[in-house]
This record gives C-alpha cells, sequence and structure tokens, in this order.
C-alpha cells in the first residue's frame, strides 16, 4: 500500500500544471503554453511624437520634404500572451497637401486618424519568450477612422472622414522593466478621396507615419509558462499504480497459513546502512528538459530538510537521461545539465554548503528504472 501511495502522489503531482518562473518560457513561445492572463495584467500606455505624408493623386509631384508634417502619437493595449496583443492608438496633427499639375499649391488640412491594431511579437513567438530582452520586433495591423477638417475647425464642422487600414513595424527597446523606448515605421490607406479631389478621381490614397516615444507597461508584468508533466511518465506511472494495485487484490485474497510455533529471538542485528535519502527525494524532468517542475521541487526541500537535521551528512546526485531519447553525447550533457541545476537549487535556495554536495550525471549508460520516462531524473543518496 506504501507504493501504491506513493506512485499514486507522483501521478496526481505530474496531470497538474505548473507555473515556471515569472518572464521566461523554456522554448519557443510558439511551442509553449502559458498562464492564464488577467484582465488587469501586461497592460501598457505609449506617447511619442512623429512626422506624416500624405501621398494623393497630385502630391507625387511634391518633394517629399515638403510633405512632411510633425505629429504626436498615443496609444493604449495590453499583452493576451508574450507574442499576441491588441492596441488602440491615435495620430494626428497637419497634413500637407497639393494641387496643380506641377503640385504648386500647398494646402496645409488638420486630420487625425484613430485605429484598433492587432500586435503580433515576432521575437517572442519565433525565439523564447524572455521579459528582459532588449529588443522586440512587432509588426502591427489594424483598421480605422480619419477625419479631416479643411477649415482648420476640428470636430466644429464636417469635414471628409474615411475608413482605414492601418500597418506597422514597432520596434520597441527595453530600459527597465516597465520602460521602453520605441520606433515605428507604418502608413494608412484611405478608402475615398480624403483629399476631396474632383469626382471620378477616387484612389487608394495613403498616408505614410514614422513615430519615436515611450511606452510604460501598467500592471502585472510578464507571463508564466505553464508546463505540463511529459504524458509518457504519467502513463508509466499509471500502469505501475494500477499493477500494484492488482498485486494488492491478490494477495488479500491470499488465506494465510497456519502460524509456526514461535521460535526464540534471536539477537537483533545491526541496523543496516542508509543509502539513499529516501524513495520520494527524486527530481524527474520532462523530455529533452533540465529544468525544474515546480511539483518536483518538494524532492529538493526534503533533501535540504534531512541536510539540515543532519549537520554531518552529505549528498551526491546523480542525474540520468533515458536511452530512448538523443544520442549519448546529448544524453550525457543533458544528465550533467540536470545534475547540476538541482544542485544550484539545494546550494542557493537552501543554503546548504557546497562541500556537502557532490554531482555525478551518467547519461543514458545506465538506467536505474525499468520504465524508460522514469529515466529522465535525479537521485539523491546519502553519503
Amino acid at each position: 500500500m506504501k507504493k501504491v501511495s506513493l506512485l499514486m502522489c507522483l501521478a496526481l503531482a505530474g496531470v497538474s500544471a505548473t507555473a515556471q518562473e515569472s518572464g521566461v518560457s523554456a522554448e519557443a513561445g510558439r511551442k509553449a503554453t502559458f498562464a492564464r492572463n488577467g484582465f488587469w495584467d501586461n497592460w501598457f500606455v505609449g506617447a511619442g511624437a512623429g512626422a506624416s505624408a500624405y501621398f494623393g493623386p497630385s502630391d507625387q509631384h511634391a518633394s517629399f520634404l515638403d510633405r512632411l508634417t510633425v505629429n504626436p502619437q498615443l496609444f493604449v493595449g495590453k499583452w493576451y500572451n508574450p507574442y499576441l496583443g491588441a492596441r488602440l492608438a491615435a495620430q494626428g496633427g497637419k497634413l500637407h497637401m497639393f494641387s496643380g499639375n506641377e503640385a504648386q499649391n500647398m494646402y496645409s488640412r488638420t486630420y487625425f486618424n484613430v485605429h484598433a491594431d492587432v500586435m503580433f511579437n515576432a521575437t517572442n513567438y519565433f525565439c523564447k519568450y524572455n521579459e528582459s530582452r532588449v529588443y522586440n520586433f512587432i509588426p502591427t495591423v489594424g483598421v480605422g477612422w480619419a477625419h479631416g477638417d479643411w477649415n482648420d475647425k476640428l470636430l466644429k464642422k464636417k469635414g471628409p472622414d474615411a475608413v482605414t487600414f492601418n500597418a506597422s513595424l514597432l520596434n520597441t527597446f527595453r530600459i527597465t522593466e516597465r520602460l521602453s523606448f520605441y520606433a515605428e515605421v507604418g502608413g494608412a490607406l484611405i478608402t475615398n478621396d480624403f483629399d476631396k479631389s474632383p469626382k471620378g478621381s477616387k484612389r487608394w490614397n495613403g498616408i505614410l507615419t514614422g513615430a519615436a516615444g515611450l511606452t510604460l507597461k501598467v500592471g502585472k508584468v510578464g507571463f508564466s509558462e505553464a508546463v505540463l508533466m511529459d504524458q509518457g511518465l504519467i502513463n508509466d506511472l499509471n500502469g505501475q499504480i494500477n499493477a500494484l494495485k492488482a498485486e494488492n487484490d491478490r494477495l488479500r485474497n491470499i488465506k494465510p497459513a497456519p502460524a509456526p510455533a514461535p521460535a526464540p529471538c534471536p539477537p537483533a542485528p545491526a541496523p543496516a546502512p542508509v543509502t539513499t535519502v529516501g524513495a520520494p527525494n527524486v527530481v524527474f524532468f520532462r523530455i529533452g528538459s533540465a529544468v525544474i517542475d515546480n511539483n518536483q521541487a518538494i524532492s529538493i526541500y526534503n533533501t535540504a530538510e534531512y541536510l539540515k537535521a543532519n549537520p554531518n551528512a552529505k549528498v551526491k546526485i546523480v542525474a540520468y537521461a533515458d536511452k530512448q531519447t538523443g544520442t549519448a553525447a546529448f544524453n550525457m550533457k543533458l544528465s550533467e545539465k540536470r545534475a547540476k541545476v538541482v544542485a544550484k537549487a539545494l546550494i542557493e535556495k537552501y543554503g546548504i554548503s557546497s562541500d556537502r554536495v557532490s554531482t555525478e550525471w551518467k547519461g543514458s549508460t545506465e538506467q536505474p528504472y525499468k520504465e524508460n520516462a522514469w529515466n529522465r531524473v535525479a537521485i539523491f543518496f546519502a553519503e
């Protein structure tokens, strides 16, 4: 029954999802699963200044520098996971437009464009998510609305309105945990003759924009990767539980033989030396990983408590890799990482002196368990 209880505890621990340290992921964002993001988590606001240039039927004849105007930019948004977010952005001010065959007439017009964008952090999607990364590349795409007032009386006299299709390339550079510098270049396609061209000359006009400024993260910052224990390990644990249950049922149905006459009690033998800290004190790993799952940390804690209660005791950590995964060289290196990461946690997190902790790694040259998935493990041995 003790064996069944132990295996059931391990199986229950395995099926639960655990959250890794916030702000990082063990693999590329597109392959990782992240814990649920609360409504008030990972919001951001941004403000900056930039330039706009209008592209209409007559503007192609004007100098590009003559078209440029300085415009402010504001936005607010939220990240739903490390690589997908949304924002509401606004940019506006003056636009320079031109008329005439040689663009000899220039007009200054007031406008603003409000748009909702989907944001895609390509860096976090294709690479491992890292909240401390200095640079992120973020394309955006969205739809919006533009309003112009040719009499410079914004919102007081109706001017032309237009639906816009917006896109941009956003580049962010981390300054602190919450503050970043951004540089963005993009534009908007406008669905009607926003510059009030003569009838019959409607076309896809556009506004080229660029901006730079600062973004501030609001609320809780960062995401936690939700890691599921390896399914092969769970299946092996369940198989062991079922086999032990069947053995218990068989033994329960066997009638005990009559007890023999009592014999004189022999002298009590000397206690056998303890060679292991205990059966639960093993750390299982996911396939190909040297990251300690939260539901395995209890074994390290128990070992630390054992060492604190026995000041003269030492412990050896022996790590392995399963032979059905990877090459021998890869497995040897992987088991080395597993042994060292467990030793590091024991020393740095629980304050165990390093001279009481030794490590050894055997790759897949030895397999301590019959079940293949169980051999992705580091085992504690008392010395």
